[in-house]
């Protein structure tokens, strides 16, 4: 073999060599693409989930917000509208004692104040302003006793009596009446406004 066919063997060798090794790095190459790719794609994956659920849980606490905002919301009002009703209930028994009908009120008060203290020596306490429709309406009860009341209230227009009996005391006077009435006609209220108990 001369020079020349061991040179010639020596490029084809280097060749088929160069050849190879290129073959082997674009097989490489390749390779490290679709790792990358694939690596890449279940990264985009994880961050797509975790934008998700990042999302849905920002959602679920907007929607929280929002239905508490509403359910206050809509509890004011409800609040607000209760209130309403009382304050005019408050006016239109503010008006009950210039109205003829404040006598019949103030017999139906007296009656279920003595129920309540008991039998006995019984007495009514009255403001001085209802003198006239209190002796009015004790006719109906010649036994009790009758006297004006001398107590100040804070509020001077809540007509109604006080009825007694020894210790035994039955505030009969519209606000005091409203006062222990006010759960039972706040559920009651809110039945007849919105239809439900709340």
């Amino acid at each position: 073999m001369g020079v020349e066919e061991i040179i010639a063997r020596i490029r084809a060798d280097t060749a088929a060599e160069v050849e190879r090794i290129c073959r082997e790095a674009a097989d490489e190459e390749a390779r490290i693409r679709r790792e990358g790719n694939i690596a890449a794609t279940r990264e985009y994956a994880a961050i797509l989930e975790a934008a998700e659920r990042e999302a849905k849980a920002r959602r679920r606490k907007i929607l929280a917000l929002a239905h508490l905002n509403a359910r206050t919301g809509i509890r004011e009002a409800r609040e607000s509208g209760i209130t309403q009703c009382f304050a005019g209930a408050h006016r239109d028994l503010s008006a009950l004692p210039g109205l003829p009908a404040y006598r019949a009120v103030l017999e139906r008060l007296i009656a279920e104040g003595r129920e309540i203290v008991g039998p006995g020596d019984v007495r009514v306490l009255f403001r001085e302003e209802d003198e006239t429709a209190a002796h009015g309406a004790l006719e109906e009860f010649p036994e009790i006793v009758a006297e004006v009341l001398r107590e100040k209230t804070p509020d001077r227009g809540s007509g109604g009596v006080v009825v007694t009996r020894g210790a035994h005391r039955c505030d009969q006077r519209f606000s005091a009446r409203c006062e222990r009435m006010r759960e039972r006609l706040t559920r009651e209220t809110a039945r007849i406004l919105f239809g439900d108990d709340d």
